[in-house]
């Protein structure tokens, strides 16, 4: 496989990655079934060949092929005991794409009934969530023997990313969001997260042709009236709050290994005497004209990546982190659909999370997976801005919320 640039997605996320906000994300898959370590890192390697950029270090803004062993070294199979604390450790500080590849894994094996956890640990330089999954059942099914190793690395480009419209901005608007209330202490570089499932009760139904809205407009609003009512509990609701959303901008909605999620801004604008489908609705409307307008437009390169990388930076990181960009009070992910989530190598996942990577001007982020009928949602949240006790109370506000949609549907 030939060196080759960064797009310019990939660019951004290896010059944004700080020690403070690091731009890597994890995924948690708890199984009950037996599994062997040495089946999961034979399918680790094939994973690497049939999606080269995993196989790669980062030099001067290029993708350049590693080494067999310091790949196979990015897996590491351990027993189960202490697993919380194993788990932060191995999640803990920047993934460093300069030296080694950007995707590690750990698998945490029960000696007693060869179940377990794998963990998987993405730099977003090389994947977003739906790539990271479709590297990971590949892994399974390679291990699970239902498909074939890939011996030698393929030939692959990115995604095709789709084309914004004439005129289109980034941050069309000037104003910034309210910040989410958090504890008077200095941001950390740590990350702690809480999991909780919903049952999706019919609302996984919805259309945004039939019924106006969907179901993610749901967990959207559910997020807004659960940031809002935070804020306002503290004394502090004057402002509007907003979530970061990510938008696949894939030409073809699943095709394509790598980075193909861009961000718009969905804000808390509506009434307050709204009822929550209302809510709902004028959020499909905010995200239909933020997806319209092109807000999630990604800039040309208009000099060599290398030479970007290099020189400008630090210019990149000042554009990108100026103080009128508005990159909401928290970010929301949700994937609801997404290509082999009914393959048997998930039949048995018992346990899902999704550890994020958040902005520097966030304190928490909320990440959700829908699969099995249900979804598995994920706060991750920086310990030294917001207590646990914090935590269980917007956990809490956020599944009543959704349950009070559930009552009016």
């Amino acid at each position: 496989m030939p060196n080759h640039d960064l797009t310019t997605l990939d660019l951004v996320c290896v010059l944004m990655d700080t020690e403070l906000r690091p731009l890597d994300f994890a995924l948690l898959l708890e199984f009950e079934r037996k599994i062997s370590p040495e089946s999961l890192a034979r399918g680790a390697d094939s994973a690497r060949n049939r999606y080269p950029t995993t196989g790669c270090k980062v030099v001067d803004g290029r993708w350049v092929r590693l080494g067999a062993e310091t790949c196979r070294s990015a897996f590491r199979a351990v027993r189960r005991e202490r697993e919380m604390n194993h788990i932060d450790s191995f999640l803990r500080g920047r993934l460093n794409v300069a030296t080694g590849p950007p995707i590690r894994q750990v698998w945490m094996g029960s000696g007693a009934d060869g179940s377990g956890c794998l963990v998987t640990r993405i730099h977003h330089c090389a994947a977003d969530l739906l790539s990271a999954l479709g590297w990971i059942r590949h892994q399974l099914r390679v291990a699970a023997g239902l498909d074939r190793a890939c011996a030698v690395p393929t030939e692959s480009g990115p995604p095709a990313l789709a084309h914004a419209p004439a005129g289109a901005k980034r941050n069309p608007d000037w104003h910034r969001c309210a910040p989410v209330w958090t504890r008077p202490s200095p941001a950390s570089s740590e990350r702690r997260w809480t999991t909780f499932t919903l049952a999706a009760r019919g609302l996984s139904g919805l259309t945004s042709k039939g019924d106006g809205f969907t179901f993610n407009d749901v967990l959207t609003v559910a997020f807004l009236e659960t940031l809002h009512w935070w804020n306002r509990v503290h004394d502090d609701g004057r402002r509007n709050v907003g979530v970061w959303l990510p938008v696949n901008i894939r030409r073809e909605p699943f095709h394509g290994f790598g980075n193909a999620s861009s961000r718009i801004r969905v804000r808390r604008t509506y009434a307050d005497g709204l009822a929550l489908a209302d809510k709902c609705r004028a959020v499909r409307s905010q995200i239909r004209a933020a997806r319209e307008r092109g807000e999630w437009v990604i800039p040309e390169q208009t000099f060599p990546t290398r030479a970007l990388f290099r020189y400008g930076s630090r210019l990149v990181r000042g554009y990108l982190n100026r103080p009128w960009a508005d990159m909401g009070s928290a970010s929301f992910s949700h994937v609801q659909r997404w290509p082999g989530q009914t393959d048997p190598v998930f039949t048995d996942v018992r346990k899902v999370a999704v550890v994020g990577a958040m902005h520097r001007r966030h304190a928490l982020m909320l990440a959700a997976l829908t699969f099995h009928g249900r979804t598995r949602m994920t706060i991750t949240y920086d310990p030294a801005l917001l207590w646990r006790q914090d935590l269980a109370a917007i956990r809490d506000r956020y599944v009543s919320t959704v349950e009070a949609v559930v009552r009016g549907s």
